[in-house]
């Protein structure tokens, strides 16, 4: 299966927010973001799924890094919110009772090091936290 998606770094005072999602085998953490809808640019795709997810509006700043994961190509995108907002776990329109969004937090950038998405992104920001 080849499925792209698309992925956003929101950080704000030296954290970034991550996203809890439960699936039948795994609990994980992970960037907000999703797959692209037919017809969706990579940047679209990541606007649409931090509203859904985050309920934020973002403005894409640049890309981060281009990667793949399991189903195919990822892009992950520095994004800002548009206006002063506070983010709130939204929904994931395919989650049903296996998979679905549990929470979502702020994590010191510090402690995410070895996370991951949260290492590319800080390679891709010349990031070195200690």
């Amino acid at each position: 299966m080849n499925r792209r998606r698309a992925c956003a770094a929101i950080i704000e005072n030296d954290s970034i927010l991550l996203v809890k999602e439960v699936f039948p085998d795994k609990v994980m953490w992970g960037l907000p973001g999703g797959g692209l809808e037919e017809g969706e640019s990579f940047e679209e795709a990541v606007i649409r799924e931090v509203k859904e997810e985050v309920t934020l509006d973002v403005e894409v700043e640049r890309l981060l890094y281009t990667g793949t994961y399991a189903l195919g190509e990822e892009r992950c995108y520095l994004v800002t919110k548009a206006t002063e907002q506070r983010a709130v776990l939204g929904f994931d329109p395919e989650e049903d009772k296996l998979h679905y969004l549990a929470d979502l937090r702020w994590f010191p950038l510090s402690s995410q090091k070895e996370h991951v998405q949260v290492a590319k992104v800080l390679s891709a920001l010349k990031l070195d936290v200690i």
